[in-house]
């Protein structure tokens, strides 16, 4: 008997344990079911959200005006997708100026006659002070550097460009790991203000060469020596906003940008210091027509394009071509050390590069341009081109005076620039103004 009870008990135990497994397993089996089912369907909805960012991002972000525009309905599907990604809550961004809080008229701006009003703008290209330039400069002061022919066109214009080509700097202890590094000894900043330069874009690939603490560094130092800057700073906000530059009545607005950066940790964020973004053409624009409404003429300063290479790339005329159409009335370029083609777009002048100024390397061709807007003959500001030919040897740089070989530049650069002509005396003319000087040159011809 005792065994019959004891083989029962084995029997029911059996089975409780069974029932008890069951249980677990249909409890713990059904959860891990649901939790695959809503990994699934988060994975689907991420999915769904990629999708509409696509769209978003590539089928409406090239509009006409070369940036997006979204709906409220499309930004807050952006959102949802990105706290999907990243399960986290997304931090608002700090408060920026409006367009009118930046670059606004102050009250006192008045506008000006301007029938017999010229202002002229100097451009140079890539400007660094390598220890050959410097050791000349210390023997010879400015002289040293820079012939009296190039100083006088500089002295002669109401505002001076170029693009600095270095970081000022003394700690060179933290070089980034590349095959360049520039830096200039903080005491010969002063050189840059003998020189004449008025305005540096620091939108370039050397300006972080020693790290963002030597960026600023250059940021302080221009500073103290009354020299303005462009192109980069401690934010976004600041690294891409223009410059306006008040002449009797007028103002123009300087942006710079460059697409050429040794890695992504250059660019400019709302909470990190850098350049200026130039890849993604689209913010640039917005930038352009943020300002155009504010001034009288938009010049950008471009960082584009290939070393050593004589001829711009598909991809700089198509940046190029964006700019103008986002409202630039002239675009400037450097990064090549050499002398690159001017094209005309839309009857905007694009000069893709001007080659090395002051630098001590051995790119020998350089040029000075100026930029004479001229509202004696149109009241929205003629604008005229010239170009002075040159050679940036190892210590100075100095202008051509040899007609033959002042000739052959001319020719060289002619070769390039299928639309424009190139006069005797350096002046840049549209293919159209020439056609029309032909016509009046026929006319008076017949009439004769």
């Amino acid at each position: 008997m005792y065994r019959i009870y004891k083989n029962i008990i084995i029997i029911i135990s059996i089975i409780v344990v069974i029932c008890f497994a069951l249980v677990l397993f249909a409890l713990f089996g059904d959860l891990g079911v649901k939790t695959d089912k809503n990994i699934d369907t988060q994975n689907i909805a991420m999915k769904e959200q990629d999708d509409e960012l696509t769209v978003l991002t590539t089928e409406n972000a090239f509009k006409d005006d070369g940036f997006i525009n979204m709906s409220l309905a499309d930004e807050a599907n952006i959102a949802t997708a990105n706290e999907i990604k990243t399960n986290i809550t997304i931090n608002e961004e700090p408060k920026l100026l409006t367009a009118e809080e930046k670059y606004k008229a102050k009250p006192d701006f008045k506008k000006v006659d301007t029938r017999e009003k010229k202002d002229v703008f100097c451009f140079a290209g890539d400007v660094y002070l390598s220890k050959k330039p410097r050791t000349a400069y210390d023997e010879k002061g400015i002289e040293g550097i820079i012939d009296e022919s190039y100083r006088k066109i500089l002295d002669a214009s109401d505002f001076n460009v170029a693009n600095l080509e270095c970081s000022i700097t003394d700690d060179t202890e933290n070089a980034e790991d590349k095959t360049f590094t520039f830096a200039l000894p903080t005491k010969y900043a002063k050189v840059f203000k003998e020189v004449g330069f008025d305005l540096f874009t620091l939108a370039n690939n050397h300006i972080c060469d020693y790290g963002t603490d030597a960026m600023l560094n250059t940021i302080k130092t221009l500073d103290e020596n009354e020299i303005i800057h462009i192109g980069a700073g401690k934010n976004v906000d600041e690294a891409k906003r223009a410059y306006i530059k008040e002449i009797e009545g007028k103002r123009y607005a300087f942006l710079s940008a460059s697409s050429v950066l040794p890695n992504d940790n250059w660019k400019a964020s709302y909470d990190k210091a850098g350049v200026f973004n130039g890849y993604d053409i689209r913010e640039l624009c917005e930038e352009i027509r943020s300002v155009k409404p504010y001034v009288d003429k938009v010049i950008v300063y471009m960082h584009w394009g290939r070393e050593l290479e004589t001829v711009s790339n598909t991809w700089q005329k198509q940046y190029a071509r964006r700019i103008v159409d986002a409202g630039a009335d002239l675009v400037i370029g450097a990064h090549s050390h050499t002398l690159q083609e001017i094209e005309y777009y839309k009857n905007v002048p694009i000069v893709y590069s001007l080659g090395n100024f002051i630098y001590g390397g051995t790119m020998r061709d350089t040029m000075l341009l100026t930029a004479t807007f001229d509202y004696s003959i149109d009241k929205n500001g003629s604008l005229q081109l010239q170009i002075y030919p040159g050679v940036s040897n190892y210590e100075k740089v100095r202008r051509d005076w040899n007609k033959e070989v002042i000739k052959g530049k001319y020719t060289e650069l002619q070769n390039k620039s299928s639309t424009c002509y190139i006069g005797d005396n350096g002046y840049i003319f549209t293919m159209e103004q020439v056609i029309e000087a032909l016509k009046n040159l026929e006319s008076s011809n017949e009439m004769n």
